[in-house]
């Protein structure tokens, strides 16, 4: 049975109320997300069957019949860069590819289930999928949300699919670098491109399409953060130049997050600060100023954010991210498709411990039952109190939360639904 957690430590997020250990920006507030009318019911249908496992001593019932609201698409595992920093470079370029047909049918069983937004994003870099703007032509055609993350190198597809996209879609360019020396030398593109060629598509695709945001994603890299082994190019000088750079080119802001590596225990995403400890208070000294400087460039339609993980990173409350609860209840909500299987997180893509399937585990009545049961086990089996006891995790306060609705299910008589406009199924 899971460790109930004691009333300190339910003292941390609710919607109705409570302290925060730093501003969650909209996009990360999953608890007020999962509170919109068209969620709410199937929130409290899984606290109250939480509830009654926890209650008995043996027998487990079914998990409620939903897919995830939410999941991560790798639509591939094929790169055409080869990143220094990449933190998924073990899982690139593998010869395990989708049946199109079978994508296509997970994708609509979920979307009858309860499936609500879609983040096309890596394992590769999804413009190299060879179907992709029928894959994103048909989310839109099932009245899916839909984000794209792509590397920049594939604009022109990102510009075949921008009629496609609405007011609250988005898609994110990761590009890191200011200058071009910088991010040639980041991201070793296999074929030549520059920064200023991929930053150039920008006003074409706004053009095709204004409604949606096009979002700058720099990840901030420092001296001494390493991984594989391999030390990485610092670029934390280059921030007040992209941020330059994109409120030059017409992105509608850019996104300063910290540089993640692999846990040696379990290979779990973190940020490495022990690698930085030595110089910790310099390296965040320097961020910061060099972040308050950009948004000095802040216009009303030009934003700088900082991510939660860099909010948490730099006010050093990133322990209090550290401290998971025994159960992820987030896994019920969000989930990761991929080409290797279907995960429980991205924190653990191509994980065997975080591993609720093969690629097809959606692909069918019978195979959706079966990743439920799957999905049941590892909510009971994986201890997030251990298994991510060093990751910052954007969905804590999210599953303390729901911790405290399982501990006390009568709470949920107080929980009113919360429109959002426009609403966000993004988790």
């Amino acid at each position: 049975m899971s460790t109930k957690p004691d009333e300190k430590e339910l003292q941390l997020l609710s919607p109705t109320g409570g302290k925060k250990h730093v501003e969650l920006s909209p996009i990360h507030d999953f608890a007020a997300k999962l509170v919109q009318p068209e969620i709410l019911p199937r929130l409290k249908e899984y606290v109250l069957w939480q509830a009654r496992r926890r209650s008995q001593q043996e027998g487990m019932e079914a998990l409620p019949d939903y897919a995830p609201v939410s999941i991560n698409l790798d639509l591939t595992t094929a790169c055409n860069y080869a990143c220094d920093h990449c933190v998924d470079m073990n899982i690139l370029n593998q010869k395990i590819h989708y049946h199109h047909e079978n994508l296509l049918r997970s994708l609509e069983l979920m979307v009858e289930k309860g499936l609500r937004s879609v983040i096309v994003i890596g394992g590769g870099e999804p413009t190299l999928y060879r179907k992709f703007q029928e894959v994103i032509q048909k989310m839109k055609e099932w009245r899916l949300q839909v984000a794209i993350v792509s590397n920049g190198a594939g604009n022109k597809r990102i510009a075949e699919v921008a009629p496609y996209l609405e007011e609250e879609d988005w898609v994110r360019l990761s590009l890191d670098a200011g200058s071009d020396e910088v991010f040639q030398a980041m991201h070793k593109p296999r074929k030549r491109i520059t920064l200023d060629e991929i930053c150039e598509w920008v006003p074409k695709i706004k053009a095709i399409n204004p409604r949606f945001k096009i979002g700058f994603s720099f990840i901030i890299t420092w001296k001494g953060a390493s991984i594989n082994d391999a030390h990485i190019i610092p670029n934390i000088d280059e921030i007040y130049l992209a941020a330059e750079r994109a409120k030059k080119y017409q992105f509608d802001y850019i996104a300063f997050k910290p540089f993640l590596t692999r846990a040696d225990y379990n290979n779990a995403e973190i940020v490495d600060l022990k690698a930085t400890q030595k110089h910790f208070e310099e390296v965040a000294q320097k961020i910061e100023s060099e972040v308050e400087r950009a948004k000095a460039l802040e216009t009303d339609t030009f934003k700088v954010y900082k991510t939660t993980n860099l909010k948490v990173l730099l006010n050093r409350s990133a322990h209090t991210y550290m401290q998971q609860p025994r159960s992820c209840h987030m896994q019920f909500f969000r989930q990761v498709l991929s080409p290797l299987g279907m995960y429980n997180c991205p924190v653990y893509r191509n994980q065997s411990h975080g591993c609720l399937g093969h690629k097809d585990a959606y692909a069918s009545e019978e195979n959706f039952e079966l990743t439920k049961k799957k999905t049941a086990q590892l909510i009971e089996k994986f201890d997030a109190s251990r298994e991510c006891r060093e990751v910052t995790c954007l969905y804590n306060h999210a599953n303390w939360w729901m911790e405290e609705l399982i501990r006390n299910p009568q709470k949920l008589e107080e929980l009113e639904p919360r429109p959002q406009n426009p609403a966000d199924y993004f988790l």
